[in-house]
């Protein structure tokens, strides 16, 4: 990790090797798509958020100065910095500035609080804090002034996009700085990290416990990039739309990395609203956006979506939860415009998208081939590879799997470097993979299996729900049922009775009827997007434990 902290990772001289020679890594790092864009495309807008626009040369301006005014602050390479921000430019500054002079960003969503905040931080060994002052009525501002006095290895706390607070640096006086006038040409050169040196942590979302930090180099990310932009076909001309947080996962992977090789303009939603969503794809004649199913299915309910002007939206990727058949195949159809899927998980890598040339029924049904270099296999207990059409664990490695957790580089990866998914899997004859559900997912009703993804996947085209999440809840007798939270359509209710009449008459069994219904306006969901399940299985226990 440069000159700073060194960090015990899966990383090795012989992967270095082996993944530059098939020409999966190279030299190059993100900083060095946004110099030759800067350079060749100067005036070509480069990032619009809601209250500004900036070109290439512009943004390259931005990020110098701010790489600057981090060495002047005594930040080396290899220093973690902390970064919180919604989906604004001031993210591109700061993540960009690190990648010129080595420093190591820890992103986190913008709704995340104090207590995932101050974890990150401490786990991260953090030096430095760029936030928000204000967003949306939050008080970021109050929240710092609490965490401050608990950190005092977090030397340089930077207010960013609003006030200017005493004690505290202001990311608005180094961009207005002309530090780089101070300083020899090519200064910025000499601190340049290698391809190969873990330059960022981004926190998992704690769906299966505390949040962790994975380990990522630019040649990992960069390898995920190019692949997209191949199976995408993304080019200079593309619009992406940044629907999901760029800060983690899907958004950063599509709307940072894939768009700055490809040198799209980027539009930021700072906040996802279904309205807001569709009228900027009107008015920016958005080409690609980038978000996970549940904007998809808000997007769908929008009562604009028979208005909006979506001519120019060729594709929406999507990731990060399953999204039924029925329902892709209305968005696709609604929209006007090709879906692409990609699978994989950010403390393991992405081994499979769909592609966008692909059938109907492999769009919907499937996630994919594998990309380039990934290998990607379904095991079953004993770790036995399983011939096609079976039914097993999800195992993949390759050129874009993270390498190892800080403090645990281990983390899921067996001694041979396969990543341990979890999920359960079927790969087709054709080499597309299916995914029926999780491993530690499956609810054991006395001793029967179920799963839930399989019965969300039927239950979701019930015309009286909008979603459905199926949680496991305890049972005296049985140990384990299954609860069906939904969010129905206005004006209807979902019924235990509605559940199994529509699932008996597609002919599954009655013992995965969901024997429990809550209806809800809406689910809680973690900051990637994804339902937070862990939270409604202590609903259910709360409301069990109540008598209700």
């Amino acid at each position: 990790m440069g000159m700073g902290e060194p960090v015990s990772s899966l990383l090795t001289q012989e992967m270095i090797d082996r993944y530059s020679a098939a020409g999966y890594w190279g030299s190059m790092t993100l900083a060095d798509y946004l110099d030759h864009h800067a350079a060749y495309a100067p005036d070509r807008e480069a990032v619009v958020d809601a209250r500004g626009r900036a070109t290439f040369a512009e943004l390259k301006l931005a990020t110098d100065r701010v790489a600057l005014a981090l060495i002047e602050m005594g930040v080396k390479p290899g220093d973690r910095i902390g970064l919180q921000t919604p989906n604004w430019i001031e993210y591109f500054y700061v993540r960009l500035a690190c990648a010129k002079m080595g420093a190591v960003p820890v992103p986190l969503i913008y709704n995340v609080r104090e207590h995932e905040i101050e974890t990150a931080l401490i786990d991260s060994r953090a030096v430095a804090f760029f936030f928000c002052t204000d967003f949306h009525g939050f008080d970021y501002v109050g929240l710092v002034e609490r965490l401050r006095p608990r950190l005092p290895g977090v030397h340089h706390w930077v207010a960013m996009a609003g006030r200017r607070i005493a004690g505290m640096a202001s990311l608005e006086d180094m961009l207005a700085d002309p530090i780089e006038t101070r300083r020899p040409p090519g200064y910025l050169v000499r601190f340049h990290p290698s391809a190969n040196d873990i330059d960022i942590l981004m926190s998992t979302s704690g769906s299966t416990g505390k949040p962790k930090l994975v380990l990522r180099t630019p040649n990992i990310f960069l390898a995920l990039g190019h692949h997209i932009v191949q199976r995408a076909h993304l080019s200079p001309d593309d619009v992406v739309l940044a629907v999901a947080p760029i800060n983690q996962g899907t958004g950063y992977s599509v709307a940072v990395v894939a768009a700055l090789i490809a040198g799209c303009r980027n539009v930021l939603l700072d906040r996802f609203d279904p309205e807001v969503a569709l009228a900027l794809i009107e008015s920016e004649r958005v080409t690609v956006a980038v978000g996970v199913p549940t904007h998809m299915i808000k997007i769908l309910n929008s009562p604009s979506i028979g208005t909006a002007d979506l001519s120019s939206l060729r594709l929406f990727y999507h990731a990060g939860a399953p999204l039924a058949p029925e329902v892709a195949a209305e968005f696709a159809r609604k929209c006007g415009c090709r879906l692409m899927e990609a699978y994989g998980a950010l403390d393991g890598g992405t081994p499979a998208h769909t592609l966008y040339d692909d059938e109907p029924d492999k769009v919907f049904n499937t996630v994919g081939k594998a990309c380039p270099g990934m290998e990607l296999k379904i095991v079953d207990e004993e770790g036995g590879t399983l011939p096609p059409d079976s039914v097993g664990e999800v195992v993949y490695r390759g050129p874009n799997c993270a390498v190892g957790l800080l403090d645990d580089p281990n983390h899921s990866f067996d001694a041979e470097g396969w990543f341990r998914s979890g999920d359960l899997g079927i790969l087709d004859r054709d080499g597309y993979l299916r995914i029926v559900g999780r491993k530690k997912n499956i609810i054991i009703r006395g001793g029967q299996n179920i799963s839930p993804r399989e019965i969300e996947d039927a239950l979701v085209s019930h015309p009286k729900i909008v979603e459905i999440a199926i949680v496991r809840m305890p049972d005296p007798v049985l140990g384990e049922k299954a609860c069906a939270f939904v969010v129905p359509r206005a004006g209807e209710k979902v019924t235990v009775q509605d559940c199994l009449d529509f699932l008996v008459s597609r002919t599954f069994a009655t013992y995965k009827v969901p024997e429990r219904v809550e209806n809800v306006a809406e689910f809680p969901l973690l900051p990637n997007g994804k339902v937070d399940r862990k939270q409604l299985e202590g609903e259910i226990l709360r409301r069990l434990s109540e008598g209700r």
